[in-house]
C-alpha cells in the first residue's frame, strides 16, 4: 500500500516526516517479506522484518501515533515463523551435550 500512496498512509508519513521515503520503505518491506517467505532465507527475513516493524513502532511511539498495527504484524510474523520452522526457537542439544561432556 505504500507504493500506491494511500491517503491514510500519506497522512501518517507526513506527520512523521518520512513522506519522501515512502516508496523506498515500501520496496524494502516487499524485499523483506519475500526473503521471509522463501524457506532458505526465512531467518534473515525474520530478523529484517523484526527490525523494520520494530523501527516502525519506535517512530510511531515517538510521534504519539497508535502503534498497534506494526505490533500486530510482528505478532503475526513471529507466529508464522514458529509454525514454519520451530527449530529456530528451540535450544540446541549439541551445546548441552558438549557442556555435559566436560
Amino acid at each position: 500500500m505504500k507504493l500506491t500512496a494511500q491517503p491514510q498512509l500519506v497522512e501518517v508519513f507526513s506527520k512523521t516526516g518520512l513522506l519522501p521515503y515512502m516508496n523506498l520503505l515500501g520496496i524494502a518491506e516487499l524485499l523483506f517479506v519475500s526473503l521471509f517467505l522463501w524457506s532458505r532465507t526465512l531467518r534473515i527475513g525474520l530478523i529484517l522484518l523484526t527490525g523494520y516493524f520494530g523501527g516502525a513502532m519506535a517512530i510511531e511511539l515517538s510521534q504519539h501515533i497508535f502503534f498497534i498495527v506494526p505490533a500486530a504484524i510482528l505478532v503475526f510474523v513471529w507466529s508464522a515463523a514458529l509454525l514454519r520452522d520451530n527449530s529456530f526457537f528451540s535450544v540446541r542439544n549439541k551445546t548441552q551435550k558438549t557442556i555435559a561432556a566436560l
